[in-house]
């Protein structure tokens, strides 16, 4: 709170994954950043519980770039097409995530142009493909980021991938309006 109200006119956040407060906090604290259009987050839910993606939605109409480090079910993916309608480039690097939300992710946003899935651990659902992401992203055109076949970071279990908050390599993007 006090840095809302002591920055109004920020445009690019990260928050780290132990600063959740109350819904009322980060009411007043996106209240004051309307001209916020790059936000990094890590969402770690044993730590912080629920990330309130309505109040960043409802305060934030710029909001172009996000960069999610967390769990990504269909539920969080649903609250990010409902709330940020504006994302443009979204990388989820490092986290986990089903593909049902990945696939939703791109036929929901509507202005998503690039998508960063590099270095991710998947959830094990096979109703949704590799291949049936791919040619959604083809087929809406957006440019859509992930590993080599040879990388690693498959046989990571997913609290290795938690661990890379603010490493370097989680620092770094392929997008580059979401490095930090």
């Amino acid at each position: 709170m006090f840095a809302a109200a002591s920055m109004p006119n920020i445009e690019k956040l990260v928050l780290p994954r132990w600063c959740y407060l109350s819904k009322n906090s980060f009411g007043f604290a996106f209240s004051k950043w309307k001209n916020l259009k790059t936000l990094i987050i890590a969402h770690d839910v044993p730590l912080t519980e629920t990330f309130e993606f309505q109040v960043v939605g409802e305060n934030c109409s710029n909001l172009t770039n996000l960069k999610y480090l967390g769990g990504l079910g269909k539920e969080t993916a649903e609250e990010i097409v409902r709330y940020f309608k504006n994302i443009k480039r979204l990388s989820l690097q490092c986290a986990y995530v089903s593909g049902p939300g990945v696939l939703l992710l791109i036929t929901g946003l509507q202005n998503l142009a690039i998508l960063n899935v590099s270095h991710c651990k998947e959830f094990d659902d096979e109703t949704v493909t590799m291949d049936n992401i791919v040619q959604a992203a083809t087929q809406k055109r957006v440019r859509f980021i992930r590993c080599s076949n040879n990388c690693t970071c498959r046989n990571k279990r997913w609290l290795e991938g938690l661990r890379t908050y603010g490493s370097e390599s989680w620092r770094k993007d392929e997008i580059k309006e979401l490095e930090f």
